[in-house]
């Protein structure tokens, strides 16, 4: 009875997944054809469902195992003091979804051959037994497409057109805004252990530009000792958010200490996705960039994050070697098209907690890509 199942299994698995595949073979050779080159996605009338699970299909086998507990928001957003911080940042109301059981990944280990892949396209430096600061995100990816694909979610990962709710159809794909990432103590231990991953959804804050969303993420060492965490801030960008005039970029607010020139080869996309095994179609190769309406392929901002933060703690060893907390914060103001070059720019760090600023910014321009700092001890906002 069991072998019978088991064989319904595989041959339903096998025709759905034939159907994804046709779909976005048929999505593809629409997007190519020379009279609809130029049209955006929605006036090409792609079934989100495509789009979303081209993503969450090659997730989901090439990840370990994960649980997620999904949260229903309330209603009622709780509109915000316009003479707040946050007001006058652009927030008009927030919402908290109700705490309830951690989203977690039981029973994780370190993937060995992700991580020596991931090691080698960051270029990273340090020794074998060393593990970069920004590695343990791959890790939150299977909880995110479950977020992303989650009836309770108010945001969507990818394009929602056509989701059936008043405000899914608001809103388009979520956008990567912000990370900020605290190393705790060396995380060399998570080499030779299982280790406790939790994931928890926060805060949704409606703004003048659409709905962000705040997760975040935590990596348990043995007796439960918090020892990396993550915080992520995504938005889904309202369709008739006009965006403001382009102006001339400006000089960094630090003197520049040192310059760093960035490659990402044709072939970092999908290099990247195998050491994270993140497979979000705009960061692996031009053709499945487009089925999201993207004309070429952009680099993950893990990846820009990575080599950045990999490049400045190389560099600057005395100041940032062996020294917890560690703490990131980094800003994603533009994709970073690869093939492509960009010129990494950051200050002398200072005494005592060596804190630098650091930004990645286009080479023909310095439109910066990116812009961040990175300190020791304790948090700034303490």
């Amino acid at each position: 009875m069991w072998f019978l199942l088991h064989i319904l299994l595989y041959v339903a698995f096998i025709i759905a997944a034939l159907a994804v595949l046709l779909e976005l073979i048929y999505v593809n050779i629409r997007v190519n054809t020379k009279t609809r080159r130029n049209q955006t996605m929605s006036e090409l009338e792609i079934p989100p469902i495509a789009i979303f699970y081209f993503c969450a299909f090659m997730q989901t086998f090439h990840m370990s195992p994960a649980v997620f507990y999904p949260t229903l928001p309330s209603d009622k957003l709780t509109p915000v003091d316009p003479d707040s911080p946050e007001g006058r940042q652009g927030v008009t109301a927030k919402f908290y979804p109700p705490r309830t059981e951690k989203v977690f990944t039981p029973q994780c280990y370190m993937r060995f051959r992700e991580l020596e892949i991931y090691k080698k396209v960051i270029g990273f430096r340090g020794g074998p037994a060393e593990i970069p600061p920004i590695w343990m995100c791959s890790y939150f990816n299977k909880a995110i497409i479950s977020l992303g694909s989650s009836e309770f979610s108010r945001v969507r990962i990818l394009d929602n057109a056509g989701a059936g709710d008043s405000i899914h159809r608001l809103f388009s794909g979520m956008v990567h805004l912000s990370q900020q990432i605290t190393v705790y103590q060396d995380l060399s231990p998570l080499l030779h252990g299982h280790f406790t991953v939790t994931f928890l959804n926060e805060e949704y804050r409606m703004t003048t530009r659409g709905l962000e969303n705040t997760v975040r993420g935590c990596v348990w060492g043995r007796n439960d000792v918090l020892m990396w965490e993550c915080v992520m801030t995504g938005i889904s960008i309202l369709p008739n958010h006009k965006k403001g005039k382009r102006v001339p970029p400006r000089k960094p607010d630090f003197h520049i200490y040192k310059q760093e020139e960035i490659k990402a080869p044709e072939n970092i996309g999908m290099v990247f996705a195998r050491a994270t095994q993140d497979y979000q179609p705009q960061h692996i190769s031009k053709r499945t960039a487009k089925l999201v309406g993207f004309n070429s392929p952009i680099a993950h901002g893990l990846w820009t994050m990575a080599v950045s933060v990999d490049k400045i703690m190389d560099n600057e060893q005395r100041s940032f070697k062996d020294k917890y907390p560690l703490h990131l914060e980094v800003h994603f103001k533009r994709p970073m098209i690869f093939p492509g070059t960009a010129y990494l720019q950051y200050d002398k760090p200072r005494d005592p907690s060596h804190l630098t600023n650091f930004r990645l910014v286009q080479p023909q321009n310095t439109i910066p890509i990116l812009v961040g700092l990175m300190h020791t001890g304790e948090s700034l906002q303490e």
